[in-house]
Parts: structure tokens; C-alpha cells; sequence
């Protein structure tokens, strides 16, 4: 049955208006950059409202990691998955409650390690650069970074995977893809892949002083997390975080083991993400078999299907045919964008239980002046995959970060200055049980 949200008044109470960017990024979620994050906020609702102590909480579409952290402070076991490397860097750092005393040393030790960065640059590295930066990767890296940059990052990256305690070792590789962006010669107010000018003139900040700023702050974050955190997710981790790199549409884990999903999909020309974070792939994406695969990513045109296929949406058939008039690539786009989203939401209903709910947050937006209901069109397939529709909330937002603006023609991230339609101005959860 076709749906429409649009004269749904929005509910006040979840906006979080009152809350500050402080609050938004307590804890371990000030870790890392990332866009399109969904506050804490949110997900801390969703789950105390929809599950009980002990349930498995999952986010198949996990990004930066707010999800499984909730589920952790609220006394829950966590499972997580995403194709894009730096999510499961984010997101394995901010679920690892370390000991302060354990991190101090650590910290500390590091510090040893890379005090003597300044005169090792001019003599020979005793840490030298990891082997899968070298060849390959030598234009892309002369592209974002002068040579002196990329010999202080491969000795500090030499010294992060010398650190035996691999919950150390996550939390330092999180500093580093943070600073990555402002260690290079990349735009840092743009919302895609741009260099610097004036960096490129002026040269890049020595990475030292950020990373260590970086690393306090974040030092401070885990002694609150830890502090937090209920007894059994720090003595049993194994047992009650489960993150992991893969694709939404082929959750690794069993039948009817997941007792609520909590997740924030990708919107259409989401896998612009991969793009925004070339640089940590670069630097980290050879560690654990992180590799960048476009082809998993939700909507990549890498791998469309033929364009007999359609989602089981009227309102999804309704926006291609829409979008066909104006552009046959976007339209092929957009299709396969539900075809996707369909094939993670059939993944969702297999792994949970009977009477499970997926909390989906998902806001629309537009393409070539084709307005994308993206709300409208999960619910309709989430019907047509044996989920009821329990509750639908319209919630405006105050704060969260993402690029705000698009460009009206492409529907790509753009400056202020050069788009005129504003992103997500709200979003919509939608609640689906299985019966």
C-alpha cells in the first residue's frame, strides 16, 4: 500500500533540541569525524524503548559506531557491520572500554616512541612505511600529502601497530584516520575530496601536535566511558560486541539471533562516502583485509542489475519513472538504490526474531528536482517483507553532522555557496515489527 508522510506532525520530544554538540559527542562518540552521523540521542531512545537488558541490538549500516556504543551503555549486546573501513576503525575504537591506567601507559609509551620523530626525519627511519603504502599507492599519496608528512605519518603508523594490546592499537588507529584530513592537504570545510589551496601554498601542519591534542581529548572520553560502561562489557567484550566489515545485504550471522535493529541506512549517491574517506583507506585500508570495495557499496552504479528489476514499492516505481524523463542514469541509480535497500531490509527480517523491530531512521531529499521519498518507499518494502508498520515519527533536526547541501541538478554534496537545497532538514523514524 502506497504511503505518505508528509502531513505527519512532527513530535517535539525527539529533536533533542536542548542538546549541546558536548552532549552529542559524549563519551567515545567524539572519536572520530563522520558524516551523516545520527546523535546518540536517538539511538539511546530506540533501544531502552524497544528492547530489554541482555537483548542482541543490531545495526547493519553501523558507520562511525553510534548504535553498538548505545547498546553497550545500555546493558545490551552489540553487533555491527559496514563496508567502509573507517566505520569498523571508528567503531572498534568507541566500543573498547580501556582501562585509564592500561591507556596511560600506553599513551605514554607511544609518546616515547614517536618523540624523536623530529630528528628521525632526517636521518633513517627506524620504523620505516608499511610495505602496501609504497608502491601502488605513491601518486595517490603525493596527490594529498608532501613527502615530509608521509614519512612522520608512516613512522607514527609503524609505532601504532607495534602496540601489542589490540584494544590500543584500535583506539590509536582511530587518532590517526581522525587527523588524517587536517594532516593533509585536503579542504577541511568540504563536503567532498578537494585540496587546499592555501595549504597547498603554505604547506601542512606537522601532525604531531594535532594527533597528541587528538589523543588527550580522547583519553578523557574513554575514562568517562569507562566509568559508564556496565561491569559485563568490559570483562566480557568477546561476548557482547560483534563488529565486523561486510555488506548489509549479506549479514554474516544466523536466523532469528538479533532482537532489535537500530540503523540509519545510506541515502541515494551514498557510497560519495567511500570518496570522503579515500585517506584513511589509503593509510589503513591494507590492515585486516579493509579494502575499499565500491561494488558493496548501497546504490554503487558497479553493481547495477538489469532495468527489469524493481523494488516492491509503488511509491519506488512512481520516483523512477519520474526520474527516467529526466535522466536515465539517475533513474538507474535510484532503482538500484532500492533494490539494495530492499535486500538489506530481507537480511534484517532473517537475522531477527519473531516480534523484533527495526528502527529505521531515513529522512528525504531530492534528485534533479525529483523529490526522493525515501521514507515512504522503506515502509512500503518493509510491508512487502512481512513487517508491520507499528509507528511512524517525524523528527526535525537540530543538529547533525552531514553536508547540509546539495546541489539541485546532480543531488551530490555541494558548497553553501553553490547549492540552494538543504539535505536532511528532517528525517523519519519508522519502527517495523516482524511478526
Amino acid at each position: 500500500m502506497p504511503h505518505d508522510f508528509s502531513q505527519l506532525e512532527p513530535d517535539r520530544s525527539w529533536a533533542f533540541a536542548w542538546c549541546s554538540s558536548r552532549e552529542t559527542g559524549y563519551i567515545t562518540h567524539c572519536y572520530h569525524r563522520y558524516p551523516a552521523k545520527f546523535i546518540p540521542q536517538v539511538a539511546a531512545r530506540l533501544i531502552q524503548e524497544h528492547s530489554e537488558p541482555g537483548a542482541v541490538v543490531l545495526d547493519p549500516f553501523m558507520g562511525s559506531g553510534t548504535t553498538v556504543v548505545e547498546a553497550l551503555v545500555a546493558g545490551r549486546r552489540a553487533r555491527g557491520t559496514d563496508v567502509n573501513p573507517a566505520a569498523l576503525i571508528a567503531s572498534r575504537a568507541k566500543v573498547s572500554a580501556i582501562s585509564p591506567t592500561t591507556l596511560r601507559a600506553a599513551l605514554q609509551d607511544f609518546d616515547d616512541r614517536i618523540a624523536w620523530l623530529g630528528d628521525e626525519s632526517r636521518g633513517k627511519s627506524l620504523f620505516p612505511l608499511p610495505e602496501p603504502l609504497l608502491p601502488d599507492n605513491e601518486e595517490r599519496l603525493d596527490w594529498w600529502f608532501p613527502k615530509t608528512q608521509q614519512r612522520s605519518l608512516g613512522i607514527i603508523l609503524a609505532a601504532i601497530e607495534s602496540a601489542a594490546n589490540p584494544a590500543v592499537r584500535h583506539f590509536l588507529r582511530c587518532a590517526f584516520s581522525h587527523c588524517l584530513k587536517s594532516a593533509s592537504y585536503w579542504l577541511m570545510k568540504s563536503s567532498k575530496p578537494t585540496r587546499d589551496k592555501r595549504k597547498l601554498a603554505r604547506g601542512v601542519r606537522n601532525v604531531l601536535p594535532t594527533l597528541r591534542r587528538h589523543l588527550a581529548k580522547m583519553e578523557r572520553a574513554n575514562a568517562d566511558f569507562w566509568r559508564l560502561l556496565p561491569q559485563a562489557s568490559k570483562s566480557r567484550r568477546k561476548a557482547v560486541v560483534d563488529l565486523r566489515i561486510g555488506d548489509a545485504r549479506r549479514l554474516p550471522w544466523r536466523p532469528e539471533t538479533v532482537d532489535l535493529v537500530v540503523t540509519s541506512p545510506p541515502y541515494v549517491t551514498s557510497y560519495e562516502y567511500a570518496d570522503l574517506h579515500q585517506l584513511t583507506s589509503l593509510w589503513l585500508g591494507h590492515l585486516d583485509g579493509l579494502e575499499v570495495d565500491k561494488q558493496r557499496f548501497i546504490g554503487s552504479a558497479a553493481a547495477r542489475r538489469g532495468a527489469e528489476a524493481q523494488a516492491n514499492s509503488p511509491t519506488a516505481a512512481r520516483i523512477v519513472t519520474r526520474l527516467a524523463e529526466r535522466s536515465t542514469s539517475k533513474a538507474d541509480e535510484v532503482r538500484q538504490y532500492f533494490l539494495d535497500i530492499e535486500a538489506a531490509f530481507a537480511q534484517m527480517h532473517r537475522v531477527l526474531r519473531p516480534g523484533g523491530a527495526v528502527c529505521n531512521v531515513i529522512g528525504n531529499t531530492s534528485l534533479i528536482r525529483v523529490k526522493i521519498l525515501n521514507a515512504e518507499v522503506h515502509a512500503e518494502i518493509l510491508e512487502s517483507l512481512g513487517f508491520e508498520i507499528a509507528q511512524v515519527i517525524r523528527r526535525i533536526i537540530p543538529l547533525k553532522t552531514l553536508p547540509q547541501i546539495r546541489d539541485p541538478k546532480t543531488g551530490k554534496f555541494t558548497s553553501a555557496t553553490r547549492g540552494t537545497v538543504q539535505a536532511y532538514p528532517e528525517e523519519f523514524i519508522l519502527i517495523a515489527r516482524k511478526n
